[in-house]
């Protein structure tokens, strides 16, 4: 296991072969990390400028504490207060709360959301993150839109928890979304990929691939899901974020107040053979 702490970095010839989620490193030796995935061939550049260990302080330089164009998922509203950096963890909280004069429809509940201050167009994203262990989501994807389309790519959402309904507990989805908004023209897939335990209860290690040819993810290096790339040749922006889903799975009990996502690092890579996409499509967001 790679410590986080320990972490060094050196020029790409340096970089060695290895699975930073499953594979034991030796302290003296200085290496980057790997994406985690089986049949990894080691043809993938660490980005440190979009990557992030998360060591105090939140870096206000690559990350919102907040999502600047939505307030979040009615009743839930995102507050900046539940975004926090502590013990070399990102941790977004959701509360069963009100807050004064919040805005119409939103009550009962907050949430968090982070988001990336550019946008990024292919590679391989990776966090390694335990789920809050409530009705109120947690999530990990991809998204940009304008005037003509919407694109999104889930890496994951998860119910961590679900008094109701407790199957969605062990549900991992993994979901894709596209949008062409004059032709009213949405295509939306996603996968179940199902674990015998609770989400909220593990560790995880979460990944996608996206390269102009497909789309994988990955759940703890194994490969859960793939489809071709049909439509998502967009820049995208990098969130995390928690929401109140009270038409999908409902909202929390009367027992569910809410709880931490707990992300322990973003990396992120692009592959050797693409070395442009790394200062190309690597766009600073307009404010």
């Amino acid at each position: 296991m790679i410590m986080k702490k320990n972490l060094l970095l050196l020029p790409t010839f340096a970089m060695a072969l290895f699975c930073a989620c499953t594979e034991n490193v030796n302290q003296q030796e200085s290496t980057w990390p790997q994406p985690c995935m089986e049949g990894n061939s080691g043809n993938w550049v660490y980005n440190t400028q979009i990557s992030d260990e998360f060591e105090a302080p939140f870096d206000t330089a690559k990350w919102y504490d907040h999502n600047p164009t939505w307030l979040g998922r009615q009743p839930s509203l995102f507050r900046k207060e539940n975004v926090r950096v502590e013990n070399g963890q990102l941790i977004l909280t959701g509360k069963r709360e009100n807050v004064a004069d919040a805005p119409e429809g939103y009550h009962t509940f907050t949430t968090a959301a982070v988001q990336s201050k550019k946008k990024v167009l292919y590679g391989f994203f990776e966090i390694k993150c335990k789920p809050m262990n409530s009705a109120l989501s947690s999530a990990f994807w991809l998204y940009t839109q304008d005037s003509i389309k919407q694109e999104e790519i889930d890496i994951f959402e998860i119910c961590g928890r679900n008094d109701a309904a407790p199957s969605y507990e062990k549900i991992y989805f993994a979901t894709s979304h596209y949008i062409l908004k004059k032709q009213n023209l949405q295509i939306s897939d996603h996968v179940e990929h199902l674990t015998e335990g609770r989400w909220a209860d593990q560790w995880i290690t979460a990944g996608l691939k996206w390269t102009r040819d497909e789309l994988v993810w990955y759940v703890n290096g194994k490969e859960i899901r793939h489809r071709k790339n049909d439509f998502w040749h967009s820049p995208e922006t990098i969130n995390f974020d928690s929401e109140a889903f009270p038409s999908w799975w409902g909202l929390p009990s009367d027992q569910d107040n809410g709880g931490e996502f707990q992300i322990e690092y973003f990396r992120y890579w692009t592959e050797k053979d693409q070395p442009s996409l790394q200062t190309v499509y690597i766009n600073d967001m307009k404010e």
